[in-house]
This record gives C-alpha cells, sequence and structure tokens, in this order.
C-alpha cells in the first residue's frame, strides 16, 4: 500500500468515475485501474464496485477512503512541518560555548538568531571543552565552538577551524602595573592573575614561562567571563580574555596589559559537530552566521 494508491482512491471519490480521476491524476485509465487494482491487492478486499460511468464505494472502501484522507492530511502536515522547519519558522538548537567563545561570540551569535528567527527554540550552554565534548556525544548539544587543542584525538567528531582571535591580559584602568613600561609575568603574579581552564599545552606553556615555583600562574581559574571581569574591576585582578572589539563590548571597559613573551597569543576555536551526522537546519544556519561574524571580527582586532 502506498500514499500514491490512497491518492488515487480519494479521487476516485472526488470525481466519481475512473475516466475523470485518471484525469485528474494526469494518467491512462488503465494506469490508473491498474493502482486501484493494486491496493485492493495489497489489501485483500474489494474496495470499488465498478458500473458502467460510475464507481461505487464498498463499506471496506468506505473505511479505508476515511483513513485515506487522515493518512494523506498528516502526509501533507509532515510536509509542511520539515518545510518549517528547513526555513526555521520551528525547531530548535542546543549550542555549547566554551567560556572565552561564550564571552566573544556567544551573544553575538544567540541575539542574531533569535532577530532572524524570533520562533526557534533555542537553549546555550557554557562549559569546559570536555563536558561539551561529552554533551554533543549524548547528543545533548547540536553543535559547539570551544578551544580544540585538546580534541585532536578525540574519534567521532567533525572540527571546523575558525579563525584566531588575538588573546590578552586585561586590568582595571587604573591599576599599578599600567605605570610601568614593561611587565613581567611574576609582576603580574603579584596580584590574583585569573583565568579560565586552559587546554592542557596552553596551561604548561604558562607555568613553564613563570619563575615561581611556590604557585601556578593563575590562582583563580573561572569559566564566567562576567566574574573574570568583575574581578578585574574589584580586585586588582589581572585576566585571560580574547581581545574582539567587534563581538565583545565588554572587555573595552578593561584596558589591555601586555606582559613580556606573550604577545601574540590566540584562540584556537574550532566549530564542533558528530562526524557523520547530517546537521539540522537550525545548527547549519548557526555556523554560517558564526563563521560570518568571525571575519570582520578577525578583521577588527588590533594585531
Amino acid at each position: 500500500m502506498q500514499l500514491r494508491q490512497l491518492h488515487h482512491l480519494v479521487l476516485l471519490s472526488e470525481h466519481g468515475s475512473f475516466g475523470r480521476a485518471a484525469e485528474a491524476a494526469h494518467l491512462s485509465q488503465p494506469a490508473f485501474s491498474r493502482s486501484i487494482d493494486a491496493l485492493e491487492g495489497s489489501l485483500q478486499a474489494r474496495l470499488v464496485d465498478r458500473t458502467y460511468g460510475s464507481a461505487r464505494f464498498t463499506q471496506a472502501g468506505e473505511l479505508v477512503l476515511a483513513r485515506a484522507r487522515e493518512l494523506l492530511a498528516d502526509a501533507g502536515q509532515i510536509q509542511r512541518d520539515v518545510l518549517q522547519l528547513e526555513g526555521l519558522a520551528i525547531g530548535s538548537l542546543a549550542v555549547g560555548l566554551g567560556p572565552f567563545a561564550a564571552s566573544t561570540l556567544g551573544r553575538v551569535a544567540l541575539s542574531q538568531m533569535a532577530q532572524r528567527h524570533p520562533q526557534l527554540r533555542m537553549r546555550m550552554e557554557v562549559a569546559d571543552t570536555a563536558t561539551l565534548c561529552e554533551r554533543l556525544h549524548r547528543r545533548q548539544l547540536d553543535l559547539f565552538i570551544a578551544d580544540t587543542r585538546d580534541l585532536k584525538k578525540q574519534p567521532g567528531l567533525k572540527l571546523a577551524r575558525l579563525p584566531d582571535l588575538p588573546v590578552s591580559f586585561f586590568v582595571q584602568p587604573k591599576h599599578p602595573l599600567r605605570r610601568q613600561k614593561q611587565v613581567t609575568l611574576d609582576e603580574a603574579m603579584a596580584y590574583p592573575l585569573a583565568g579560565p581552564n586552559l587546554p592542557t599545552e596552553v596551561a604548561a606553556y604558562f607555568d613553564r614561562q613563570a619563575q615561581r615555583a611556590d604557585r601556578g600562574v593563575f590562582n583563580v581559574t573561572c569559566d564566567d567571563p562576567g566574574t573574570l571581569r568583575h574581578l578585574a574591576l574589584t580586585a586588582n585582578a589581572v585576566i585571560l580574555a580574547p581581545h574582539a572589539p567587534a563581538l565583545d563590548t565588554d572587555t573595552p571597559r578593561l584596558a589591555a596589559l601586555p606582559i613580556a613573551g606573550f604577545a601574540r597569543m590566540q584562540t584556537h576555536y574550532s566549530l564542533v559537530t558528530l562526524a557523520g551526522r547530517t546537521p539540522s537546519a537550525a545548527a547549519a544556519a548557526y555556523g554560517r552566521l558564526v563563521t560570518a561574524l568571525m571575519g570582520p571580527a578577525k578583521q577588527a582586532a588590533p594585531r
């Protein structure tokens, strides 16, 4: 039994004869009759009594006709729903973001998606890369954006590299270290030094540069960008953050603090999805939006 055959049965009821129904279906009358015959054969029941010039439905035919109308209506609704889903009039999107990505891309991308697709259900989570990876594998996220230096050997993932953004140390504008012409890492460590959970190789690099052996470089670790900014503004903390003026309206409230030996730090963002899985229309649209946002952001960032 096929939907096409059920559609032919409905046409037969609407037009009353095989000839007119065949014309409406753009088929020859023999081909149309074979379709009805095949439907009766699959159901093993006579649905239509053929009489000269007309067709009369049997009791079984009336039953099948009623169900056929329901099934065809449901099929039409499925098609409309898919079209709406592809057009982002319905559907959902679950995005994960690393803390740096949240502070740069997160707000801007979420705002633009909400403006463009006001009916789309969206959820954004901020977490470390390992947690985001686990949630993606569990299908709790459609995609995530984070530093992926620790994910090079992870199976089952598809990584699409995004443009790098400069990363700098920041302090509040009146911080004592801003009076110095040059600041060393050990001098910065005289103050609270705060940053997010860093990839293993990045954290190890910082620790190798420090002369002090009594503590790690970052004595405050926090994955919430707002809290890091608050520490810089209220506790004279030196914080590590990406520098992307086109994407982030909060960091300019702070002042960049050049530290000797750390002049060319950059993000290493990737857009991560499950390998072999077709992205939803919403996920694909989000990926295109992020790529578009990152282009001008890279150009606007100071070199």
